[in-house]
């Protein structure tokens, strides 16, 4: 089974073994993990392309002091980004967190965006809205306080 973790609408990471990424359907934007071999691959415009020489790096300032860094495919652990290097730096992912705006009501921006939760973290009013261009702020989830087995037992006589 595949671990996946979707972070926006044009980029889905997920981790397999290499026996299984042919169950996978290629789904543009596509960042698949082959952690038994080392591999990734990208699907994008409905073709999987694979990447055998990816360097790990652990930072965005670890990635920018390489001071001759080799053409190749370099990923970012902190950031979640993969760039590729050919006489300058290119960026082929989005940073997942793009797709998310924490904090409380009052710090939400005025205009949100599409495709991005804004998620409520005030303690006892936690919930996640999406932004509706004709309706505003819409609330798609909220934290369910604890129901005692009393409750329960009541919704049911």
């Amino acid at each position: 089974m595949a671990n996946t973790t979707s972070t926006k609408s044009v980029l889905k990471l997920v981790a397999t073994t290499s026996s299984k990424i042919r169950d996978l359907v290629i789904e543009n934007g596509q960042l698949v993990f082959l952690y038994d071999i080392g591999r990734i691959a990208f699907d994008y415009k409905g073709k999987r392309v694979f990447y055998n020489q990816i360097v790990e790096l652990e930072s965005d300032a670890e990635r920018l002091a390489l001071e001759a860094p080799l053409d190749g495919y370099y990923f970012v652990i902190s950031s979640a980004c993969l760039w590729r290097y050919r006489n300058e730096w290119i960026q082929i992912t989005d940073k997942p967190e793009d797709i998310m705006f924490i904090g409380d009501e009052e710090s939400f921006p005025e205009l949100g965006k599409e495709n991005k939760f804004y998620i409520n973290s005030t303690e006892g009013n936690e919930y996640i809205s999406i932004w509706d261009k004709n309706d505003g702020y819409k609330i798609v989830s909220d934290k369910t306080q604890s129901v005692t087995s009393e409750e329960v037992i009541a919704l049911f006589n």
